[in-house]
């Protein structure tokens, strides 16, 4: 599972009737640089900026995620396993964080 924060709704003019019950967001990953940074600044700091550039994704969310929301993700394989069948999708929103709590390593 890897943290992000989300930047975007991605809108679709026909909808896949797997993503009936969700939502596309474009999320933009954390960096390890985003974490060590908070860390220095703050100690309970939740690290949503400045945003790496390039790396963002499409994740389906079926949380109700908003713009600005962090959140834990899936993705590869591991994405796809809530779907009973086939289904397009390459990341998953597994969670919302509410407190990223980090201690860099020594």
């Amino acid at each position: 599972m890897r943290l992000g924060t989300v930047i975007g709704r991605v809108t679709l003019t026909l909808k896949e009737p797997v993503y009936s019950a969700g939502s596309l967001l474009l999320v933009q990953p954390f960096t390890r640089d985003q974490f060590a940074a908070a860390a220095r600044a703050m100690p309970k700091a939740t690290p949503t900026a400045p945003l790496a550039p390039g790396s963002s994704l499409v994740v389906f969310d079926e949380l109700g995620a908003n713009i600005g929301s962090v959140i834990g993700f899936t993705e590869g394989a591991e994405a796809s396993q809530p779907f009973p069948g086939d289904a397009p999708v390459d990341a998953y929103c597994a969670c919302l964080v509410d407190q990223v709590d980090y201690q860099p390593p020594r």
